[in-house]
């Protein structure tokens, strides 16, 4: 049987507090105890994965520590709505990171399926 995830609610804007760095400790060192982690961008946490800011927003440790966390088996899940209403489309995410877009329903349903959940 296989555990639950830990799910990730990221909704913070990015650069507004430590939380996405603490999100992204959390996911590793929870993929290290080998417990199933998935993250969800929402709200203004999507911009985090925004491409224009990507190059020094996510540097190169980081982006190397969601590429181990977030794979295409496991994509980071995106809020679309969230996309849709701050003008961005999944394309316009760094492509380095795979990223399954979700809608309300989908995102609700993780939130029901998690073991944990914590927002970031």
């Amino acid at each position: 049987m296989t555990a639950a995830p830990l799910l990730l609610w990221i909704r913070r804007p990015p650069y507004s507090s430590a939380h996405f760095g603490e999100a992204v400790r959390l996911a590793a060192m929870a993929t290290a105890l080998d417990q199933p982690v998935r993250l969800l961008f929402i709200a203004d946490g999507v911009r985090v994965l925004a491409r224009p800011r990507a190059a020094y927003q996510l540097g190169p440790p980081v982006e190397r520590i969601l590429q181990e966390i977030v794979t295409e088996e496991r994509p980071a899940l995106v809020h679309a709505p969230s996309l849709e209403r701050r003008g961005l489309a999944p394309a316009d995410l760094v492509p380095s990171v795979p990223v399954r877009p979700i809608g309300d329903a989908e995102a609700a349903r993780w939130l029901v399926e998690a073991g944990r959940t914590v927002t970031m």
